[in-house]
């Protein structure tokens, strides 16, 4: 803040002036010595307007790092084509579809086919990359999100599943991650798929390889 100097103007006092004088010696006094005023003007310059460039706010951060920007801006569609083949018996099929990161851990689940009644459960393990990540996940103190993605298994034939992108309630965050889909049925071939992808908002369509009875899977971001 600046500071503004007042000067204030100084007069000089005529001699003589106290009570008990007469009106004649004083007129005297002022004619003999005449009166003399000294002036001092204050100069108050200008108020100087500081210009100051404004603190980045979040989400200006949040453009120049790409932080925070969500994985998915909208859902990732995982499109999958499965055909029996020969060999085992003639059982729909345990399929799993997942998300891991870099490291081999698993994000997320998202679909679970596998039977739900008749003890089902007890053949999930045959799954065996996504029952082994799911399990070290659960060891580690995460609840396992099976229960809230699984559904009953299909036919052979063409299907898709979605993600909308967020884990828990909170949105993903963009990165490199792997996308897995693996297929099992009672003594019939495993078949896995994984394959890396960059999520960052919003992804072209993309090609996946084939693996045993998987077949045409692909992924995109759809708006």
């Amino acid at each position: 803040m600046l500071r503004t100097s007042l000067g204030a103007s100084a007069a000089a006092l005529v001699p003589g002036l106290a009570c008990g004088v007469d009106d004649e010696e004083i007129f005297a006094g002022a004619a003999a010595e005449p009166t003399t005023t000294t002036s001092t003007t204050s100069t108050t310059a200008p108020p100087t307007t500081a210009t100051t460039s404004p603190p980045a706010t979040e989400s200006t951060a949040t453009e120049s790092t790409g932080i925070g920007t969500p994985a998915v801006d909208g859902e990732l569609v995982i499109g999958f084509t499965y055909t029996q083949g020969a060999g085992g018996k003639n059982e729909r099929p345990y399929v799993a579809v997942w998300l891991e990161d870099t490291a081999g851990e698993l994000v997320t689940t998202i679909a679970l086919w596998y039977e739900l009644g008749r003890r089902g459960d007890r053949w999930l393990d045959h799954l065996t990359r996504w029952y082994e990540l799911d399990l070290d996940r659960t060891l580690s103190g995460t609840p396992s999100d099976a229960a809230t993605v699984s559904s009953a298994t299909r036919a052979a034939g063409a299907y898709s599943v979605a993600w909308d992108g967020t884990i828990g309630a909170d949105p993903a965050p963009a990165g490199e991650y792997v996308l897995c889909i693996e297929a099992v049925r009672e003594e019939g071939p495993h078949s896995l798929i994984c394959e890396p992808l960059t999520l960052a908002g919003s992804l072209p369509q993309l090609a996946l390889p084939d693996d045993g009875e998987l077949s045409a899977v692909s992924a995109r971001i759809d708006v």
